[in-house]
């Protein structure tokens, strides 16, 4: 925060308390009067770009302090500057025929603002502009890592427009405003925390060239593992994070800053991120460490904060179209939006679909014969046609008692002659490239309306409203139905052996086979009013509800063993099932009576009101103590039901309270009357309570030093907390014969367990608990282009994990859960034999991990152009996990698991070079080595992935064959530009599920037009 002056200032103004709508962008070291600012010139060469992009590079460039309206200036271009420039001369060339002026305040700052003339040039549409990057249009496709600045519309109800006047007629100038930062609800001048905050803009996703929000999020380096695509994802196709590869669940997900719900195809676990289309994101900011005190509860890991898009004037098209070997992907959007002086609106509405992606169009899966590469023989009997095996002894009429089914004509009953050259062989394949072939990348069709509209209805009150509908359809072809080791009665029409026989195979694809399709709607509609309660005081009230509904369908996916058995026996050609045949074993009738879908219908919803105060509570020595305080109450419901198997319902009604303060410590001011903040101390707290299983109180503080301008050093501390999801609190009772699971009782010498075992839900529950560390050090030098380098060091524990608690685990510690073993009474003082035991959801498992992050970047101008540099890595130094009581501690570091893990190293390298109208760049992925699964010391990873991006600026190039138009540009990337594969591992799926991208070299243009 800035300090207001005092008499003895060399130049003295009234402080007004600040409109929320005017944004200022503070650079390094700015001049506190007008002469300095004109005087002080600097080499400045920078391309054409949009004027807020260009204002934010001058003041970094020169240290001029440059106060504008974000909603005044957005949409519009700036011209080139180049040549050495004071501040305030840059600003007039850059804004020259925007319709903008500038004005030099007595202190130095420069005002931009709309020009008076009522000949100014009308804005040109924002399109799909981004957020603030620190490195410029030059910028790797990972910005450096940065807080956010909250520059859009909507968080801005007044307009610079609106400055009072003085009484000796000088412009009241509005010296700062505060802007809001994702892992704080605080708004300040200086955006870069006590914790980091990394964001990634849309243009950043673009450079990438993945085709999901799921899929960019995947590859940065604070992602260690991945949930999976395709048939063997853990979250059946759900797009989400794992923030320092901690387990599912642990990353909370925001839209707009607001909480989503997790979704009920997701089985109420996590939100899928895939339904956010890309065409509506602004940018999205990403905090990777454990922080529940400002944000609530499933922060163990960190928060994934999405920003939609807020506000253009105009129109915008944009259309997509990608392409790998075996699928291909495409979408297309457009956007419309107004702006007037009393609000504006904005709708996007966008399509996208993307083919599937199977193991037919990958050589890798053709044949699971691994040896002559050190591996193993990993294929399998289910094949098409498959097995058969004798009951007893050899096969009638042969001298072994197995036999591969030969491939014989679609109609030819098979005799033992025909099984002679197969016997004593098995057929063997990949099972799973039968019938469609299993899915590594399911295909996606996904059509999305995003809308908002903000309206001035009194002074500095405005109401606004925001509206998202996504309806999602996701499909994935499968393999062939299974008959796994299936008797054949000596009856059986196709029979050849005259005795009863077992066959195991994978039915043809004339039989249909396994699929899944999956349609989902998500709708979400928010509405409030904001604006200033007093001079320093703004607040802001919503209500908003959300909801999703899924139909899942897995085709084939149930036998009717009753069916199979009768079509089996019967000698009726009618009815008859053939399972010696790769092609028809039966007509349809029957296959519709022995093939079995599976459906699922799931629902939820969250309906949530909440309202926030903001201001300065007072002035301290060294400046004014900023504070928030809030309250929310929400619902949340959830349903699945599958028919004819489970009917799950489940709601809970929270509610929170939460304050954050932070004051100034020490205040520090350079020659000419700069001021910063030297230290400052963050303090945050919240208390979440829930009707299904009590309270939660969770605490965060953080601490800025800041010796110079251009250096900070920062660390903090936070708790975090997940509450159980309403699956876990809500598990319909299953009673088992505790015959099937083969327990003993440690109690009464190992003695056979009768009774029964009975699957339920814990009433004791509670949540799972985190604490979060970092300490770390942010240096940008003074004037820099995007000079720039951050290291942070982190730690990240979790207690009471959740875990389902087995039932021979229950009775091996059965003094730690004693409701968990029911007895009889005890004869003689010995125990009383088990009469049943419960398996349920415990708090036990522990997890500590700890690492650092590491950040560089650096640009500077050439005779070609601006040139950009970054790299940047994640170093995780411990990874150690205990789940359920006497297991070992396991260390998870650099080893693989199916669940949650992470690798030692994971990188990222850039370099970008950017012309008037053009821009090209390279970046580089690195995965560090790490071992296989269980005890094996085969290494993986250790390998690179190259992705190339290119963008020409149409209109700059041929203005005169774009004149409708304002703004035009075509894109090219190509991402993993050397079309690495997954590697080998040994057993299914013979791939690292977590690490593998299946889609290898995948190319996608994009064409952007605004008018």
């Amino acid at each position: 925060m800035f300090k207001a002056p005092n008499a003895n200032d060399r130049h003295p103004a009234r402080w007004l308390s600040v409109p929320i709508a005017t944004f200022i962008w503070m650079g390094c070291g700015a001049a506190d009067a007008a002469e300095p600012v004109l005087a002080a010139r600097y080499q400045i060469e920078q391309p054409s770009q949009d004027v807020a992009d260009a204002l934010r590079a001058i003041a970094r460039a020169t240290g001029t302090s440059v106060i504008f309206d974000a909603r005044a200036v957005a949409g519009r271009t700036a011209k080139p500057v180049s040549g050495s420039l004071s501040g305030a001369e840059a600003i007039a060339i850059a804004i020259k025929g925007s319709g903008l002026e500038s004005q030099i305040a007595r202190d130095g700052a420069v005002i931009v603002r709309p020009a008076a003339s009522p000949a100014a040039t009308p804005p040109a549409p924002a399109g799909s502009g981004s957020a603030p990057d620190r490195t410029g249009a030059a910028a790797p496709p990972r910005s450096s890592i940065q807080a956010s600045a909250e520059d859009d519309s909507t968080n801005f109800p007044k307009s610079l427009a609106d400055n009072r006047e003085r009484s000796d007629g000088e412009a009241e100038i509005l010296r700062y405003t505060r802007v809001e930062v994702t892992g704080s609800r605080l708004r300040r001048v200086d955006a870069e925390g006590p914790a980091p905050v990394n964001v990634y803009t849309a243009k950043d996703i673009e450079k990438s060239g993945q085709p999901s929000l799921h899929r960019f999020l995947t590859s940065l380096t604070e992602v260690s593992v991945s949930t999976g695509e395709g048939g063997f994802s853990r979250t059946a196709g759900q797009g989400t994070v794992q923030l320092r590869g901690l387990p599912l669940g642990s990353t909370l997900v925001l839209l707009n800053g607001r909480k989503l719900q997790a979704v009920g195809s997701s089985t109420g676990s996590v939100f899928n991120l895939n339904l956010i289309p890309l065409a509506a994101i602004e940018r999205v900011e990403v905090v990777p460490s454990g922080s529940s005190a400002v944000y609530g509860g499933d922060a163990l890991a960190g928060v994934i904060n999405v920003i939609l898009k807020k506000s253009m004037d105009g129109q915008s098209l944009a259309a997509r179209l990608g392409s790998g070997r075996g699928f291909g992907d495409g979408s297309v959007s457009i956007a419309t939006g107004g702006r007037s002086k009393d609000g504006n609106y904005l709708v996007v509405g966008s399509f996208s679909r993307s083919t599937p992606l199977t193991e037919r169009d990958r050589s890798f899966f053709n044949n699971l014969d691994f040896r002559s590469i050190g591996g193993n023989d990993d294929r399998s009997q289910y094949c098409s046609p498959g097995n058969v095996s004798s009951v007893s002894g050899n096969l009638p009429g042969l001298n072994s008692n197995v036999a591969g089914i030969p491939q014989l004509a679609p109609a030819q009953i098979p005799t033992i002659s025909d099984f002679q050259a197969t016997a004593g062989n098995r057929n063997l394949c990949n099972q799973y490239l039968t019938g469609g072939g299993l899915s590594l990348v399911h295909g996606d069709q996904n059509i999305a309306l995003h809308s908002l509209a903000e309206h001035r209805i009194w002074g500095s009150w405005s109401a606004f409203a925001e509206g998202m509908f996504v309806k999602d359809r996701i499909e994935g072809p499968g393999p062939g139905v299974l008959l796994a080791s299936v008797s054949v009665p000596a009856s059986n029409l196709f029979n050849p052996f005259g005795a009863a026989v077992r066959v195991s195979s994978m039915l043809g694809n004339e039989n249909g086979h396994r699929s899944l399709l999956r349609e989902s709607r998500f709708s979400r509609v928010l509405a409030g009013v904001r604006g200033e309660l007093a001079s320093d005081w703004d607040a802001e009230l919503t209500v908003s509800s959300s909801q999703d509904h899924g139909n899942t369908v897995s085709r084939n996916e149930q036998v009717n063993s009753a069916a199979l058995s009768a079509a089996l026996a019967s000698t009726n050609p009618a009815t008859a099932f053939n399972p010696f045949t790769s092609g028809r074993a039966a007509s349809d009738d029957v296959l519709r009576g022995i093939l079995r879908d599976t459906t699922r219908r799931d629902r939820g919803r969250k309906d949530q009101v909440g309202a926030i105060v903001r201001g300065n509570l007072s002035e301290l020595w060294a400046g004014p103590v900023d504070v928030v305080v809030g309250a929310e109450a929400a619902r949340d419901w959830y349903d699945m039901v599958v028919p004819g198997q489970s009917d799950t319902h489940g709601y809970r009604n929270s509610a929170a309270a939460y304050g954050e303060l932070r004051a100034p410590l020490l205040a520090a001011r350079e020659e000419g009357g700069k001021s910063w903040d030297r230290v400052a101390l963050t303090l945050a707290s919240r208390r979440d309570r829930y009707s299904d299983f009590g309270s939660a109180t969770t605490f965060q503080g953080g601490l800025e030093v800041r010796p110079t301008r251009s250096l900070l050093i920062r660390g903090s501390a936070a708790g975090s907390f997940k509450p159980p999801s309403l699956l876990q609190t809500n598990v319909v009772d299953i009673v088992y014969d505790a015959a099937t699971f083969s327990l003993y009782d440690p109690l009464r010498n190992a003695e056979r367990v009768a009774g029964t075992v009975v699957r339920t839900t814990n009433k004791d529950l509670q949540p799972e608990r985190g604490q979060a560390r970092g300490i770390g050090v942010v240096w940008e030098p003074e004037g820099g282009l995007g000079s720039r380098f951050s290291a942070t060091y982190w730690q990240l524990k979790i207690r009471s994990m959740i875990a389902l608690l087995s039932a021979d685990t229950a009775l091996a510690y059965e003094a730690s859960f004693p409701t968990f073993v029911t007895r009889g009474p005890a004869v003689n003082g010995r125990p009383g034999a088990v009469t049943s035991v419960k398996t349920a959801e415990v708090n036990f498992g522990r997890l500590d991990t700890a690492g650092t992050d590491l950040d560089a970047s650096y640009v500077w101008m050439t005779p070609v152009g601006r040139v950009a540099a970054g790299v940047g890595a994640t170093r995780v130094n411990s990874y150690r996990v205990q789940l359920v009581p006497g297991a070992a501690v396991e260390d998870r570091l650099g080893r693989r698991f199916s669940d949650f893990w992470a690798p030692r190293w994971k990188g990222r390298a850039s370099l970008g070079l950017e012309g008037g109208a053009w821009s090209v760049g390279l970046t580089s992925r690195y995965l560090g080595s790490y071992l296989n699964a269980g005890t094996s010391q085969m290494k993986l990873g250790d390998y690179w992935v190259h992705d190339v991006a290119g963008n020409l600026n149409l209109k700059k190039l041929w203005p005169e064959l774009l004149p409708r138009f304002k703004a035009a540009t075509f894109g090219v990337t190509i991402t993993n530009s050397t079309d690495r594969m997954p590697q080998y591992v040994p057993g299914a799926p013979n791939f690292d599920v977590t690490q593998a991208d299946w889609r290898g070299r995948y190319l996608a243009a994009r064409l952007s037009l605004d008018w």
